[in-house]
């Protein structure tokens, strides 16, 4: 099945997005998260569309080829929710189903919340309804205190974005510095060994890493997850337009809610 690239202009924004399935299709809009890109979703379009649906996948506000902008205030809810409202308008539809990855799922959790007239389903994965889209300061009551006792892991799993807000500059360095590297070793099946014990990111202010480590290390290639292409389009991407930006604000400016 085909995948095509189109772009969508308003006067305040430009989503670029892949797209594959019959024009007339049901709608599903995949949201990447961080730090992705639309050809995250290249597996998923290709199925949708061979099942009759109209399958979309944007570069979300400040990835790829979608505008990308120099304030965090500018990657708050709202602007990224409206940008998705002016998508499906642009594609003449009313509603779409909405399926959302990491730092995409607060964004279709906010479109059901918000704009529940224009959903037919939510989907999500990683991120469950009433965490991140309510604002870290609600998220940090969700911390199994079990796991991440309070005077140890003040954040929990949750500490890298501390300090990401506390040293913004310290923590970006090593991933903008070592982009390619950073995907790497970002993009690889997980250890099922880790599960239940404390994540890497609970330490971060502690270790003044992101992951636990002062230099991104050079690993080889997961075969199983990227095509060496698929790498080299993240990496130069996240080089032109800059490693790190909404996630952060996301945290603290949840959407409005009036």
């Amino acid at each position: 099945m085909t995948i095509t690239e189109h772009t969508v202009k308003t006067d305040r924004h430009t989503t670029f997005y892949l797209a594959a399935g019959p024009e007339e299709g049901p709608l599903v809009i995949f949201a990447h998260g961080w730090p992705e890109l639309s050809i995250s979703w290249r597996h998923q379009l290709p199925a949708l569309a061979a099942l009759g649906f109209r399958a979309i996948a944007p570069d979300m506000r400040g990835y790829g080829r979608s505008s990308v902008y120099a304030q965090h205030s500018d990657y708050a809810q709202e602007h990224i929710v409206r940008d998705m409202l002016e998508l499906v308008d642009a594609l003449g539809r009313e509603k779409a189903v909405w399926v959302g990855h990491d730092w995409g799922s607060p964004v279709v959790w906010n479109m059901a919340s918000h704009h529940p007239d224009r959903c037919h389903a939510v989907a999500n994965l990683c991120v469950p309804y009433y965490t991140l889209e309510r604002g870290l300061e609600h998220t940090l009551t969700l911390v199994d205190r079990d796991l991440y006792p309070e005077d140890t892991y003040p954040a929990g799993q949750w500490d890298y974005m501390r300090y990401y807000e506390e040293s913004f500059a310290e923590s970006i360095a090593p991933m903008d510095a070592q982009a390619y590297r950073f995907v790497k070793l970002l993009f690889r099946k997980g250890n099922p060994e880790g599960e239940g014990q404390p994540a890497i990111t609970s330490t971060a202010r502690r270790d003044h890493s992101m992951l636990g480590m002062a230099e991104i290390p050079d690993l080889p290639r997961d075969v199983d997850v990227a095509t060496e292409e698929d790498l080299r389009i993240y990496a130069s991407a996240l080089e032109r337009n800059g490693f790190f930006g909404p996630s952060s604000w996301y945290m603290n400016h949840p959407v409005n809610t009036a």
